[in-house]
């Protein structure tokens, strides 16, 4: 055995290591417990034959191991006494019956180990379990078709649907347009230019993106992100029925993680830079005047601080729109040759999205 620790750092038990071990199995007819499956094919109290449908998996201090125990195969069930017999075997070892006919024993399937499900006793309530499986097999209770995630066949179409239907709604919202038109109301612009001027300017960043004609200079340590660290491991094990009244025991060593902060030299400086000082604009409704660039001075300096030099431009000409109903809206355009196409009263007809704002891409003269 050793001391295996699971994903919440705690040891459940002695954890057995990986190997083969018996199964357990209760008596039904005089009520022995924890019987086991390759040592009593008989109940060591009544003499009651084994039923391989009563095996369970044993809790860990319940766990015997098989030493060189070779798998054989699952049982086969006698079909004349019922007697759980192994795979090698051609005739009943109880009876004397041909096995050529008996069916294979059913197994408990498997179970996980230190992955967080539940690992000790897991006996169930057999003749519970044989007596909803007969009354489902007769029609008188209905077997839940499960799908993923223990949900049912009509609870995943139901979801199914409310999905789709979610999908088709935000579809229909993406694309729905509605036809309308109108006359224009104004026509407005705007036309601005940016300003920079050179100066000392304060900045910080990570100490090797920081530039090199930096000064005044000043870093310190803070936190710049985490990293995954392997902190340790721990044992995920899966027992395996084998149907022949044992399991076996396998086991992998999965890492353990942590996430650990990053320390890195955040540092704030001085850099000489061209930079925004100020905006020029000029703007009016109309086509009368027409758009024009505002005027401005520049500012000049002895040396090169204080100096200023023209940036990038900006210009925006909109459309203001006015439905039949009395409605507004404003639409953009990038291009003063498309604005220009526009006169106010003229009518237009345009599309209206689901929310009531204009689709300004389907703006047109009225025809």
């Amino acid at each position: 055995m050793s001391d295996n620790f699971d994903s919440s750092g705690t040891t459940p038990s002695r954890r057995h290591d990986a190997g083969t071990y018996q199964m357990l199995w209760d008596c039904r007819f005089c009520g022995a417990e924890k019987l086991l499956g390759i040592t009593h094919r008989h109940c060591p109290n009544c003499g009651a034959a084994q039923d391989p449908e009563w095996r369970y998996f044993p809790a860990e201090e319940d766990m015997i191991a098989l030493e060189d125990h070779e798998y054989v195969g699952a049982d086969k069930i006698c079909p004349a006494c019922g007697q759980p017999n192994s795979a090698a075997c051609t005739y009943c070892g109880e009876c004397g019956a041909d096995l050529a006919t008996g069916e294979v024993a059913q197994t408990r399937g498997e179970r996980a180990i230190g992955t967080g499900v539940a690992e000790s006793d897991t006996r169930r309530d057999v003749v519970q379990d044989q007596f909803v499986a007969e009354m489902q097999r007769v029609g008188v209770m209905k077997g839940p078709r499960t799908g993923g995630l223990g949900l049912s066949r009509r609870s995943w179409i139901i979801i199914g649907g409310v999905l789709l239907a979610v999908v088709a709604a935000i579809i229909f919202a993406i694309t729905y347009r509605k036809e309308a038109s109108g006359t224009v109301d104004r026509l407005e612009w705007a036309r601005t230019i940016e300003i920079e001027d050179f100066r000392a300017r304060a900045g910080s960043d990570w100490d090797e993106s920081v530039p090199g004609d930096a000064y005044n200079m000043s870093c310190h340590e803070r936190q710049r992100g985490t990293e995954r660290v392997q902190v340790g491991s721990h044992q995920e094990c899966r027992d395996v029925d084998q149907g022949d009244g044992s399991f076996r025991r396998q086991c992998n060593t999965v890492a353990d993680y942590e996430q650990r902060p990053v320390y890195d030299d955040w540092c704030t400086f001085t850099v000489d830079r061209w930079d925004t000082a100020r905006e020029v604009e000029a703007q009016g409704t109309g086509k009368n005047p027409a758009p024009y660039w505002p005027e401005y001075t520049l500012a000049t300096a002895t040396g090169r601080y204080g100096e200023e030099r023209e940036g990038s431009r900006d210009e925006t000409y909109i459309v203001v729109i006015r439905e039949d109903d009395g409605d507004k809206h404003e639409c953009e355009l990038d291009d003063m040759a498309e604005w220009e196409k526009y006169s106010e009263g003229a009518s237009v007809s345009l599309k209206l999205k689901i929310t009531g704002g204009a689709d300004c891409d389907t703006l047109k003269i009225a025809e």
